[in-house]
């Protein structure tokens, strides 16, 4: 009961533990019934909802991972019932981004885990960030895979003129969560979109172990050997050139392939972009262990590389102003805050199902527009009371939603 609370906190948008008091628990009648149905409990033997400070101290003392299970379950589950099949690149792989965005920031220390940096007027800042992995789709879906928090171990004393190499950091915890991710999902045919940062051998290493493929958005300082290969190799192969034109922009690609960089063997796209009416040019570089060919480029350059940009708008940038409140502190404790983060991903996943389903688009006119989507169901859930013979009617008749699948 608690955890759906929890979640419906996040998948109505309330934006902090206290609105649970103020929304949910004025109407206890009505928001019982709708749990009783979340939770498959009878009606009759609850009487009251949990206050948010009770949610918090089951969440203090609950695994993580126990929560992190649900996210793998619900990805496995879409994956089973192959709803996610028209987002395989090449028909082969899913695509999983991996990038960190960062929770908050203090001018003293929240815990022993902070992360020390100094800012550009040279003040001293405590923060906390997250490595998320993210399961995009062309269609515009950002499903959280899998999470690890970066953080540091124990120690909150840092002299960043000595110490500042020993703190954790992005590449570390993608060490951490490949496995989680590979534990999960073992069989599973995965690209992973990349930014720059991970254009470095311990990464490949990881992928070529775990059967993974990658694409990464280069720029040429990351790996500069390469970058020079590249530069020599791409007149020898003037056979890789193609064009591709839509009213708006014109794409020239062109790539290398074969350069050598340590014991893996990489290949260079770059795709060259010119606004047709601005007449402004934008270049682009992506290193992957893919081998380009003509009909797969544009594929691995737009169907991949472009893609990568989804977790950070439809994902991350959603979750700070899109309602969820993501930088909001919803806990000091430092478990109970990860369980809610996660709660956080679970409702996104609910959302973006909901909002992309053919039963909420066909009605959208009836609440304006799938931004008062949460404001109409938050109602519906505190005023509208659910009769479990009701509910069953509805479900023993047959109905299909289907997802609204064109690309954004």
């Amino acid at each position: 009961m608690m955890v759906w609370e929890a979640i419906l906190l996040y998948v109505l948008k309330l934006g902090s533990r206290r609105q649970i008091k103020w929304l949910l628990r004025k109407n206890p009648a009505a928001v019982l019934s709708h749990l009783a149905q979340l939770t498959k409990r009878d009606l009759s033997n609850l009487t009251t909802i949990a206050g948010d400070d009770a949610i918090k101290d089951l969440f203090a003392q609950l695994a993580v991972q126990h929560v992190q299970n649900i996210v793998h379950q619900m990805i496995r589950h879409l994956l089973q019932q192959r709803k996610l099949e028209h987002s395989r690149l090449l028909d082969e792989y899913y695509m999983i981004a991996f990038d960190a965005t960062g929770l908050f920031h203090r001018h003293s220390p929240h815990c022993p885990h902070c992360l020390v940096s100094k800012s550009k007027s040279g003040e001293v800042l405590y923060s906390h960030s997250v490595l998320e992995a993210k399961l995009i789709t062309e269609s515009g879906f950002a499903f959280s895979v899998a999470s690890e928090h970066v953080e540091n171990q124990g120690d909150d004393n840092y002299d960043l003129s000595k110490e500042k190499e020993k703190q954790d950091c992005e590449l570390k915890a993608f060490k951490r969560l490949a496995p989680t991710i590979k534990e999960a999902f073992p069989q599973l045919r995965i690209c992973l979109l990349l930014d720059s940062l991970y254009a470095a051998r311990t990464v490949m290493d990881i992928c070529r172990e775990y059967g993974w493929v990658y694409v990464i958005c280069y720029k040429e300082g990351s790996i500069p050997s390469v970058f020079d290969e590249f530069q020599r190799t791409l007149p020898k192969q003037p056979e890789n050139r193609c064009t591709w034109e839509t009213p708006q922009l014109g794409q020239q690609i062109s790539w290398a392939t074969g350069i050598e960089y340590h014991d893996h063997t990489l290949h260079v796209i770059r795709c060259v972009e010119q606004d047709k009416q601005t007449l402004e040019s934008k270049t682009f570089l992506y290193l992957t262990n893919i081998k380009p060919t003509k009909p797969t480029v544009r594929a691995l350059a737009n169907g991949a590389g472009r893609q990568r940009w989804k977790i950070e708008n439809q994902g991350f940038n959603m979750q700070k102003n899109g309602g969820y409140n993501l930088e909001h502190v919803y806990t000091e404790d430092e478990t109970a805050a990860k369980c809610f983060y996660l709660c956080l991903q679970i409702a996104h996943i609910i959302n973006q199902l909901i909002e992309k389903g053919s039963l909420i688009q066909n009605a959208c006119k009836k609440f304006g527009s799938i931004k008062n989507l949460s404001r109409h169901l938050c109602d519906a859930l505190r005023h509208i009371f659910i009769d479990p013979a009701d509910i069953q009617a509805l479900l023993s008749q047959p109905f299909q939603i289907r997802l609204n699948l064109n690309t954004t």
